[in-house]
């Protein structure tokens, strides 16, 4: 079975707009500005991140959630 853990890139609503096949080994803080090239380049806002511990099918890894509205981050 092969136990990859991926970063994932999702929006607010649950939205995919990334992946990665490694777990990426960053500081996150709430309000971290991301940069995200696709169909050009798209500024995104850290705004809450998790990890599912699981199968791959599950969608097991670390989910970033990203917004396009700055959000403050923590005093």
């Amino acid at each position: 079975m092969d136990e990859t853990r991926v970063t994932y890139l999702e929006t607010e609503d649950g939205t995919k707009i990334g992946d990665d096949v490694i777990l990426l080994p960053i500081p996150l803080y709430k309000g971290m500005k991301f940069t995200v090239h696709r169909d050009g380049v798209e500024t995104f806002y850290v705004l809450d991140w998790y990890y599912h511990h699981g199968h791959p099918d599950e969608g097991a890894g670390l989910h970033i959630v990203l917004s396009k509205k700055r959000v403050s981050s923590p005093s």
